[in-house]
């Protein structure tokens, strides 16, 4: 029981790529997708054809403060368990984020740049704690390594992947 949060990723396979001046041709990865369902002829009725595979790249327990910033960013401070898109651009803010609080030794200007740029600690049924400490610290450096390795894998310029945040609590 309590807070689990979950960042993952849907890329998207066209059926077909479409070429200047030629005709359409069929994607390899797409079949393979398709077989993989074992339902053979399930795209048949298909005009445009195309399959989203969703990756699971994070997970968080109880991590409070990323929590909110998610909630109170990308959700208008919505908190309803919903999946919650976001963006290339989204994870760079939190990312930098992050940095910027970890960045601060002293412990008043720490919850200033917390206030300061969304990561304070947010409150919750079974959430954890609610303080700026040793635990606070290690969960905004475990998101800047996952949000890193997520960035050394997925290119800024690939259209094709969206990224979801959702909690359960």
């Amino acid at each position: 029981m309590g807070l689990d949060m979950y960042l993952s990723t849907r890329n998207y396979v066209s059926q077909y790529n479409y070429n200047k001046g030629e005709s359409r041709t069929e994607v390899p990865e797409f079949a393979t997708l398709v077989n993989m369902s074992g339902l053979e002829g399930l795209t048949k009725y298909s005009q445009f054809g195309g399959i989203s595979v969703s990756y699971p790249v994070g997970y968080w327990r109880k991590a409070n403060a990323i929590h909110g910033w998610f909630v109170n960013n990308l959700a208008d401070g919505l908190d309803e368990c919903q999946e919650i898109p976001c963006t290339y651009d989204h994870l760079k803010l939190l990312l930098t984020a992050c940095k910027e609080v970890l960045a601060e030794t002293d412990p008043e200007e720490k919850s200033d740049k917390a206030d300061d740029v969304g990561l304070t600690p947010t409150e919750g049924f079974f959430f954890g704690g609610y303080q700026l400490d040793e635990y606070y610290d290690a969960d905004l450096k475990y998101t800047v390594e996952m949000i890193e390795h997520i960035f050394s894998l997925i290119p800024e310029d690939n259209y094709n992947w969206q990224f979801i945040y959702q909690a359960s609590w």
